[in-house]
């Protein structure tokens, strides 16, 4: 006999979607789709582009947890989020950003430009 909580866990599993609590706080963004590039290293590498723009990330170790480093194409300010905390950053004049993050749910949005990239997993 088979225990119903374990098979809503593993149901839990199964779904590619996250969690209703991790949705993006400020609605309205467009979602920036992600974008398939290969990648060598160590590091985890992730595009993200809508109309012309892109925005490069790339989650590496740190002393924290994960570092994660960004760049996009204008510099505007930039959210990093976690489910229980945001970072508001300021990127250099090249459109450099950096932010240590916990392993686990993150998503950056450009408020300015009204984009998000949705969640992934640092």
């Amino acid at each position: 006999m088979r225990d119903s909580l374990l098979d809503e866990i593993a149901d839990l599993f199964r779904e590619d979607a996250p969690p209703p609590a991790l949705t993006p706080r400020p609605t309205g963004l467009d979602p920036m789709e992600p974008v398939q590039e290969p990648v060598r290293g160590p590091s985890r590498q992730l595009a993200f582009h809508v109309g012309s723009g892109r925005m490069y990330l790339q989650l590496g170790p740190s002393h924290a947890g994960v570092r994660l480093t960004g760049v996009l194409d204008e510099a505007v300010s930039v959210e990093v989020r976690e489910p229980d905390t945001t970072q508001t950053l300021r990127p250099d004049a090249d459109g450099w950003f950096r932010a240590d993050v916990r392993p686990g749910p993150v998503c950056v949005t450009v408020p300015e430009l009204g984009l998000t990239t949705g969640w992934f997993v640092a």
